[in-house]
């Protein structure tokens, strides 16, 4: 989770004050973190035991990729 607004409310918002607005603040605040967002079928996981691998696109000049995240039960 992140403190964003969707993205039609940010947009409506910076038309309200007719400015180009920053879109997705969260992810432009340089914060030294990794964001996984957007998995699926995460109820078909036990509730422990499991490990999560994740493996990026390695796009060249990026600062982000989509990634194929993986998880492994034993």
């Amino acid at each position: 989770m992140g403190w964003d607004a969707p993205l039609h409310l940010q947009a409506e918002a910076a038309r309200e004050r007719d400015e180009p607005g920053v879109f997705w603040a969260a992810h432009q605040a340089g914060l030294p973190y990794c964001q996984i967002e957007r998995l699926a079928n995460l109820g078909a996981l036990p509730s422990s035991g499991f490990q999560v691998a994740c493996f990026p696109l390695p796009i060249v000049g990026a600062r982000g990729a989509p990634a194929r995240g993986v998880a492994s039960v034993p």
